[in-house]
């Protein structure tokens, strides 16, 4: 891993032990600095702000269940994803709640109709159609209150149950689509554009 992921891993690393005893919103970018013996600039560098940094922790999350495999979208990969951000439960439950105009929601809803839309237009090789697009948004904001419900301990629903309840309420095309996709430069792609390299 490279001395930049390093840096971001441990400002992630320190927010979330904030998490355990600050509300998100009283954490400050002076008291985070601190805690990685570090100046803010050296944070400013890497992310706008502590919502950027969030961004990034699901980003790290997401690409840590495709980046070693070969092309694949199942159930067991959305499994395998579901099981790694259950590691942060915790963390994704204060910071998932937050309501701010940089909510983690709005971030993760970008990132899914983003990624998708990459995706089919790479697969047809074509600009991707209106109905495409509201079918991906559907989609994405059907799976991701059903998400937050799981997250939030609001619902019942198993990892396993979530997962075969997405991929098979996947979209037909999207799935044609994401089986054909590598996912493993989506966190490269994605930081490089929050953080406008």
């Amino acid at each position: 891993m490279d001395f930049k992921n390093q840096t971001k891993l441990l400002f992630a690393k320190q927010l979330e032990e904030m998490l355990k005893t600050i509300p998100m919103d009283k954490i400050r970018i002076v008291d985070l600095c601190k805690r990685c013996n570090t100046i803010p600039q050296t944070f400013y560098y890497h992310f706008h702000d502590k919502y950027e940094l969030i961004a990034w922790i699901f980003l790290y999350d997401f690409s840590r269940t495709y980046i070693n495999k070969e092309l694949e979208y199942s159930i067991n990969s959305i499994v395998d994803n579901l099981k790694q951000m259950n590691k942060r439960r915790i963390f994704y439950q204060k910071t998932y709640t937050q309501r701010s105009q940089n909510s983690i929601d709005q971030y993760i809803q970008k990132f899914n109709v983003q990624s998708a839309t990459d995706a089919v237009e790479d697969y047809f090789k074509k600009p991707l159609s209106f109905e495409q697009l509201i079918e991906i948004k559907y989609h994405s904001y059907g799976m991701m209150g059903l998400f937050q419900e799981w997250i939030t301990d609001d619902s019942s629903i198993s990892i396993e149950q979530l997962a075969s309840f997405q991929y098979e309420h996947t979209p037909d095309f999207l799935r044609k689509t994401y089986q054909n996709y590598s996912f493993k430069n989506v966190l490269k792609k994605n930081t490089s554009k929050a953080n406008g390299l």
